[in-house]
């Protein structure tokens, strides 16, 4: 644990022990014992004033150990630090917090500086080898990653003259991720895939072999797995499984972020949409994969999630969305186009945002061709809507 001390004294101390030494000496040479005793006594106490300021606080250590808490925006969650104190008693300390308004605290004073810049002062008081929970209750308020851009813990005197100011240098691990509020997006055309898959349907030309849901007379060509024995011996004639219809259900979520040289200006309404696509894909059973043009140092040269289903697979999703700013790097979107197609990796259907260029255009059209459901979303501030890329529609106002 690596602090920048800063000890702050009164100025008027140092010239008081000049003062006392003198006042010490004319006492010691006109024989008057009784005020040197207690010029010395005043020496004592500025010296040892001196020695705690100079000492306090170097055995202070901040639990380091790495926590994320996941919070949507309007709830609640705390930020917990954990404080151990192995040096001198440390008593009316404030230590001070500052971190990005993408959390706020509940029922606990702040202030708000320029570029939203939230510090928080919270008092404590430790002992010699003692420790100590601290905890902020915070709220979400808008998506983001939010980190202790600074800690800072001030000592005062015990008697009030002078204090130490201690400037944490080391990161702190523990963060707070907000997760993207999701904005709804109205399905204009919503087609499955035409691959084998095990999402039960209405009508399919395949099935799902792991759901049976009957019997029926055997005919001449079914095949001598499907035959049902038991009941076949139950009927005394051949008897052929019956089952479930069944489809595929894979979406491939691609999202183009970049605008001319830069972030899109509607990345926030582009990351809610995004949103809920991926809630209602995991409400309705449907794996998906989210793709974004953006920089990455992975297997792949830009964001990859792979194709998965269910909450914990949303999570990891919203995780990537939380994190997105304008500062991120993008990469030309048709070189991610064309990345995927290489890889054969795009599956039925395809949701593009974002702006198309008309490099992009000529990829999807050759995605497309591939017998690929290509949808486009529109996003805007509180509608959006998937349509099929070749028939745009507009947003319903």
């Amino acid at each position: 644990m690596i602090w920048k001390r800063e000890v702050v004294d009164e100025q008027y101390n140092y010239i008081s022990e000049i003062l006392l030494i003198i006042l010490a000496f004319a006492c010691l040479f006109f024989e008057f014992y009784s005020g040197l005793a207690v010029f010395l006594l005043c020496l004592f106490y500025f010296r040892s004033h001196k020695w705690y300021i100079e000492t306090v606080g170097k055995g202070l250590k901040l639990d380091q150990s790495p926590k994320r808490v996941r919070i949507h925006c309007e709830e609640n969650g705390s930020w917990d630090l954990h404080l151990v104190n192995e040096g001198l008693p440390i008593w009316g300390a404030v230590i001070k917090l500052t971190f990005k308004d993408i959390v706020e605290p509940v029922n606990h004073p702040y202030e708000v500086y320029h570029g939203g810049n939230v510090e928080v002062s919270i008092p404590f008081s430790l002992g010699k080898g003692e420790g100590g929970n601290l905890s902020l209750p915070v709220v979400g308020k808008r998506r983001g990653l939010c980190r202790l851009t600074k800690v800072q813990v001030v000592i005062p005197h015990l008697f009030g003259s002078g204090k130490v100011l201690m400037d944490l240098t080391e990161p702190v691990k523990s963060t707070m991720m907000v997760f993207p509020s999701p904005e709804p997006v109205v399905l204009s055309d919503h087609q499955d895939s035409y691959e084998i898959g095990e999402v039960p349907t209405r009508h399919s030309l395949f099935y799902d072999v792991f759901q049976p849901v009957g019997t029926r007379e055997y005919v001449p060509g079914d095949r001598f797995q499907d035959i049902h024995w038991k009941a076949s011996a139950r009927t005394q004639s051949l008897q052929t499984k019956v089952f479930a219809p069944a489809v595929k259900k894979e979406w491939m979520i691609v999202v183009n972020l970049s605008e001319k040289y830069s972030i899109t200006r509607d990345l926030e309404s582009i990351i809610r949409h995004t949103a809920y696509l991926m809630h209602l894909a995991v409400k309705e059973n449907i794996s998906f994969s989210l793709v974004l043009n953006i920089r990455s140092l992975g297997v792949t040269p830009f964001y990859y999630l792979p194709s998965g289903t269910g909450r914990k697979h949303q999570q990891k999703a919203l995780e990537i969305l939380s994190t997105l700013s304008t500062d991120d790097t993008t990469i030309p979107f048709h070189i991610v186009l064309q990345h995927l197609s290489i890889r054969g990796s795009i599956p039925s259907v395809i949701i593009v945002a974002g702006i198309l260029l008309e490099k992009d255009e000529e990829r999807l059209r050759k995605i497309e061709g591939k017998q690929r459901n290509v949808l486009f979303m529109q996003s805007e501030a509180k509608q959006g809507v998937v349509s099929l890329w070749n028939q745009k529609s507009k947003i319903p106002s």
